[in-house]
């Protein structure tokens, strides 16, 4: 049995160490330490020897310990990342019992978040039992949302609560005008460009008010007519045009030759509509102020709008947000140099939290071609007078 006096230096110890502990990415040589940490740290779905043997020598996982001179392992976290994916999991965290309420397992995600941001993340996500609210504790104090749960997730037959963190860092990024737009949800299937568009406007004039009458009013002046099934949609130019029409100045992105989705249509005679409308739309472009760019816009070229002061709305493959087939229209905000932040008009608002969905540099390139030719558009509004 330890006596008080004793208790007390080995908490002071505790103490000490926590505030001298440095971080540093696991090597082999820790292996020992690692696993007596996973021992004491939980009562079931442990990490085995041969697991954690495996992530600190694996690419895709990144294991962080927190060490301090002549005192045995902190903590550690383990951080997952799959390729072509800009979402990060963190798969484990732990302090040790000695080094526990002195600030290891914040030193640690910390520092989880940050080198998921500079790998490429744009949002971390985790698992914790729905009875650990210590650690529950622990993430909502560094941003974390409840996602949902999963059922019967752990070996012992316990719930797991999932958590997520975008990893868009507002303090870092440029104040665009396009951070001031609201976010509305489109209310029909179909007008995901007007809705974008109306959210664009609303950045650069705090006078247009989204609703759901001029979302529909938008619709059918931008719309080509037809899509492979279903009312019809919204490309660049039927967009750009509108804008033009309430005195914006407008960029167009998009590729000279057919209209965009044409090839989604199998009916000739739908197809001679959409040339059509189409070649109306470039026509009165034509004889506007609008700039018109038949190359795609990169990552740094969206950055460059954005600092210009222009809302930038983006053609991007729904696949890669919501698993679907189809072209989506978004509505970029912001960019805080590795990561871009977004409105999805097909996504609902979270209560109280930010409606915006972080996207990385590499997500942005792979989700802004649509297609089988692998096209981008983009229309870029702004105003001179804001």
């Amino acid at each position: 049995m330890t006596n008080t006096t004793e208790g007390a230096g080995l908490m002071l110890q505790a103490e000490q160490a926590a505030t001298q502990a440095t971080l540093a990415q696991a090597k082999p040589a820790d292996l020992d330490a690692l696993v007596a940490l996973e021992q004491a740290s939980f009562s079931g779905d442990r990490i085995s020897t041969r697991s954690w043997r495996r992530l600190i020598a694996s690419r895709s996982a990144l294991v962080i310990v927190a060490r301090a001179p002549g005192h045995p392992l902190l903590g550690a976290a383990v951080v997952l990342r799959r390729a072509r994916s800009s979402v990060a999991r963190l798969y484990s965290i732990a302090a040790a019992r000695s080094a526990q309420g002195r600030g290891i397992s914040d030193l640690l995600l910390r520092e989880v978040i940050r080198q998921s941001r500079n790998g490429g993340a744009a949002l971390l996500r985790l698992e914790t039992r729905v009875d650990n609210h210590a650690a529950q504790r622990l993430f909502a104090r560094h941003g974390f949302t409840p996602l949902d749960c999963r059922p019967a997730y752990y070996e012992d037959g316990g719930d797991a609560l999932r958590f997520q963190r975008a990893l868009w860092d507002g303090g870092s990024a440029s104040q665009a005008l396009a951070l001031r737009a609201p976010f509305y949800a489109q209310t029909l299937d179909f007008t995901c460009g007007p809705c974008a568009l109306l959210m664009a406007m609303a950045a650069l004039d705090p006078a247009i008010v989204p609703d759901r009458a001029a979302e529909i009013r938008l619709w059918r002046e931008a719309t080509t007519v037809f899509m492979a099934a279903g009312h019809g949609g919204c490309g660049p130019s039927g967009l750009a045009l509108a804008a033009v029409h309430r005195g914006f100045d407008v960029t167009v992105h998009a590729p000279d030759g057919p209209a965009m989705f044409i090839e989604s249509v199998r009916d000739p005679r739908k197809k001679d509509v959409i040339a059509l409308v189409e070649a109306d739309f470039r026509a009165e472009l034509a004889t506007t102020r609008a700039e018109l760019v038949s190359t795609p816009m990169s990552p740094r070229d969206l950055a460059e709008h954005l600092r210009r002061g222009g809302v930038p709305l983006v053609l991007i493959s729904l696949w890669r947000l919501h698993g679907e087939k189809g072209p989506h229209w978004v509505v970029v905000t912001g960019f805080d140099g590795q990561v871009f932040r977004i409105l999805d008009p097909i996504a609902p608002a979270p209560s109280g939290g930010d409606p915006g969905i972080a996207v990385s540099v590499e997500e942005f390139k792979r989700m802004s071609r649509y297609g089988r030719r692998r096209q981008g558009a983009a229309v870029i509004i702004s105003r001179k007078d804001f």
